[in-house]
């Protein structure tokens, strides 16, 4: 029987809207569910996939700085994509002007996509997945919403979107996980990327996914530390919370028992300079109430914060992040839950340690049993921490060999994205040029954006 061709593409324009000298143009895409060609896979066997004849809407906001006194006119300024965090995070909604959103959009024609799964494009939920049938099936569409189909999309986008322009290729700019796909992007498709710009996002595509665990878990103690230099009474405080919360039945507004492991989760706030010290206010409500059991609001802002009712897709792919099936890459055996093995290495983390330490970005297998919003993709995410061939993320020889300007800012103290595992990535991907900070956190794009993008836009005018 002869396959038929993959979905064709499409593109139309939506809505238009204005924040001060900001001009916002929605645009709304169409593209195959799976991919193939420009990233070493066969047409066929593309084709081949149960879900070869399913398109993926993806949705992109274009961003034009309108303001009369910038040297170069909107239509002529080169395009840039914009490439988020994550993986599961969508793209920036901005409410204002100003920041690293406008700072860009000064230069170029700014594109904020929502990656696969997230924002506007097709949603990765439990109630999509359980459309689909057993968790074999749904496991094999997860696969669907990695690197390479996220960058095959942003071909789609980029190919409609700079159509009538003489060069076609554009820049990137990529965040955190934003700077994974970056990675991606230059191993498969370097001709159409003119520059590229990163934040907290070289990869630790030389080292195993065990030590990258390993290290972030000394990140997150060495964070949990400086926390409590901060503010000395918290590490009695959460002692107190913890063993509170292992001796009596705390509900959080979502229906389940919080736990003194899950309080661990929030030390995900730690990753940030502008986000770290709502840790503390979070904490000094705990028994605003009462001595005898945990305020409403403490376990409200809790709940905000470790669910995934809003990003199930983090929970599931996070670790498969790393697991890159290029030859030569050092993580291409099953994750196995990576995160969960190596904590159980350092006892110092036990919840109910008299010292009590945050837990980074680590995904346990218990999230699946605690959370309702994951309870569902349980045997999904098993099956997934168990996949023996998962595909390639990276071409490690075109990194080697890469000829595209790339200008990294990495920081020394991220807890998320270890240092000295993206200096082994920078010192091996050609034509890299790092920008060191020793104070910025993960954030620093969002705290101190335009200054950032200042030290990356003069490595690339040396670059060039």
């Amino acid at each position: 029987m002869a396959l038929s061709a993959l979905p064709t593409p499409s593109h139309r324009v939506g809505a238009t809207h204005t924040i001060g000298s900001l001009k916002f143009i929605d645009h709304w895409f169409t593209a195959p569910a799976t991919h193939g060609l420009i990233f070493g896979k066969s047409e066929s066997a593309a084709l081949e996939s149960r879900f070869a004849q399913q398109s993926m809407t993806v949705f992109a906001r274009e961003v034009v700085d309108t303001s009369e006194a910038l040297t170069l006119p909107a239509d002529e300024r080169p395009y840039m994509v914009y490439l988020q965090g994550g993986p599961g995070g969508k793209s920036p909604r901005p409410a204002t002007e100003g920041g690293w959103v406008q700072e860009l959009a000064q230069t170029h024609r700014l594109v904020l996509l929502d990656q696969r799964g997230t924002g506007n494009s097709t949603p990765l939920s439990a109630k999509a997945l359980a459309q689909l049938g057993s968790a074999e099936v749904q496991a094999e569409y997860c696969e669907l919403f990695r690197a390479d189909s996220i960058i095959a999309d942003a071909e789609v986008v980029r190919s409609f979107l700079l159509a009538d322009r003489k060069d076609q290729r554009w820049s990137t700019m990529g965040q955190s996980f934003g700077g994974f796909l970056t990675l991606s992007y230059l191993s498969f498709a370097p001709e159409s990327i003119k520059d590229a710009r990163m934040t907290a996002g070289l990869a630790p595509i030389r080292s195993h996914l065990d030590e990258v665990y390993r290290s972030t878990l000394d990140r997150m103690q060495e964070r949990s530390e400086e926390y409590y230099s901060w503010y000395p009474q918290d590490r009695e405080l959460a002692a107190r919370i913890a063993q509170h919360l292992a001796t009596h039945q705390e509900v959080l507004p979502t229906g389940e028992r919080l736990t003194p492991h899950r309080l661990q989760m929030l030390g995900h706030l730690l990753g940030g300079n502008g986000r770290a010290r709502n840790l503390h206010y979070i904490l000094e409500s705990a028994f605003a109430e009462s001595k005898n059991w945990l305020s409403d609001q403490f376990l409200t802002a809790v709940s905000a914060q470790v669910s995934f009712a809003s990003a199930p897709l983090y929970g599931l792919l996070h670790e498969s992040i790393y697991a890159d099936g290029a030859p030569g890459s050092p993580s291409p055996a099953p994750t196995r839950w990576s995160a969960a093995r190596m904590h159980a290495e350092r006892p110092e983390f036990a919840e109910d340690a008299e010292n009590l330490l945050w837990l980074g970005e680590h995904i346990f297998p218990w999230y699946f049993e605690e959370d309702p919003a994951l309870g569902p993709l349980a045997e999904v995410a098993h099956l997934l921490a168990e996949k023996q061939d998962w595909g390639r993320l990276y071409d490690h020889e075109q990194l080697a060999q890469n000829r595209v300007p790339l200008a990294a800012a990495a920081y020394v103290p991220d807890v998320f994205v270890d240092y000295a595992h993206s200096m082994k990535t920078a010192d091996f991907v050609g034509n890299t040029r790092v920008w060191t900070s020793q104070t910025h956190h993960h954030d620093g794009l969002g705290v101190d954006g335009p200054a950032i993008l200042g030290h990356l836009k003069n490595l690339l005018a040396d670059m060039r």
